[in-house]
């Protein structure tokens, strides 16, 4: 695995909804089949932003596994320096995301509309 030193994502945002901050560890299975613990950093109901230690390639398939709604299907969007956007093959309804913010510890009162 390589290691960029101070290295940036700087393509264009991609985002189709607002980020809540988060800090949660969570299992993710890897293209080859392996389970790693990561840790979330922020969360929309159409990805999430993660550290791990694995450097994957643009477009590999992910299954994150979130509180209560379990395993969701993804793809990584960029990867680059411990960290990595991942994109949800289907969004998280409403309702659902905000009890994912919750087990997450999110007051949702705090959490980005």
């Amino acid at each position: 695995m390589q290691i960029v030193a101070n290295a940036s994502y700087t393509g264009a945002d991609q985002r189709t909804s607002p980020r809540t901050d988060v800090y949660a560890r969570i299992p993710v299975t890897l293209p080859d089949g392996r389970s790693v613990i990561v840790t979330v950093v922020n969360v929309s109901a159409d990805g999430l932003l993660m550290r791990h230690d694995t450097q994957l390639a643009e477009g590999a398939a992910l299954v994150v596994s979130l509180p209560i709604i379990g395993r969701i299907d993804a793809s990584a969007v960029w990867s680059l320096g411990g960290r990595c956007g991942v994109q949800f093959n289907s969004p998280i309804s409403g309702s659902d995301y905000a009890v994912i913010l919750k087990a997450m510890g999110v007051r949702l009162d705090d959490a980005a509309a």
